[in-house]
């Protein structure tokens, strides 16, 4: 009766072993999964430092999810938690996470939340705290205010850019555009052409000045940028312009 008893305490024992690594697996993918929903939860309904304590454990079960991170650090900027919000960048760098990723899911989850200004001031952070990255920053702003439409801010970044990289297409745009934006039209209009100069084929530049002057009703100059602009990639909208403004060189 002993013998059987052990022998039946051994099997039971075995099975009980050979699940046991099941059911630990599984374990920390249901908690993970749990503690997202709740994140999630107490994001949707501003429950800021019990949304964080969420991003916290799900930092420690998977510690190279991008969102988790992005939503992290929104969070800390709407508690206004600045070394925090460094200090969960950091880990991020740590764990190989490219910081371009970092910046757009902060980008993302700050717009959504309808508070842009999270991103702006995470990226003006960032560009205090790590010098280093002050190139990289420094781009990311200027997209930002071009997005945003701030004019000051477009020239003033398109500046820092252009100091170096002086020929630089897109650069050279962003500041043609905060100037228009400004309503400093001339220096607008000199911008495109310097841009003109480095890249004559720039379809934009092209397009800016040949509307620029069809709508200051200088046709010989729209006509010549326009043309140019046919050349390089024909649209309706090119085609029709030129039609127009050939029929009224004509007239007179």
């Amino acid at each position: 009766m002993s013998n059987l008893s052990f022998s039946i305490r051994n099997v039971v024992s075995g099975m009980v072993l050979m699940m046991l690594p099941v059911a630990l697996s599984g374990s920390p993918a249901r908690d993970y999964a749990a503690t997202a929903a709740k994140a999630e939860r107490f994001f949707k309904y501003q429950e800021w430092a019990n949304a964080a304590a969420m991003y916290e454990v799900m930092l420690e079960d998977s510690a190279k999810v991008v969102d988790t991170y992005a939503h992290a650090i929104a969070v800390a900027g709407m508690r206004n938690l600045p070394d925090y919000e460094m200090s969960l960048l950091e880990r991020a760098q740590k764990n190989l996470i490219p910081l371009d990723s970092v910046f757009e899911g902060v980008k993302t989850v700050s717009f959504a939340m309808g508070h842009n200004s999270l991103y702006e001031n995470f990226l003006l952070l960032v560009k205090e705290r790590q010098p280093w990255l002050t190139r990289s920053i420094e781009k990311q702003l200027l997209r930002y205010y071009m997005f945003r439409g701030n004019a000051p801010e477009i020239i003033r970044y398109s500046k820092i850019m252009l100091s170096g990289a002086p020929d630089n297409a897109e650069y050279l745009g962003n500041l043609a555009m905060g100037y228009m934006l400004d309503g400093n039209d001339d220096e607008g209009i000199a911008v495109y052409k310097k841009l003109l100069d480095y890249h004559p084929d720039n379809y934009k530049a092209l397009l800016m000045l040949g509307n620029y002057y069809d709508m200051k009703g200088d046709t010989a100059q729209a006509l010549g940028y326009l043309r140019r602009a046919d050349s390089i990639r024909a649209t309706p909208y090119v085609t029709e312009i030129l039609k127009r403004l050939s029929g009224k060189c004509k007239r007179n």
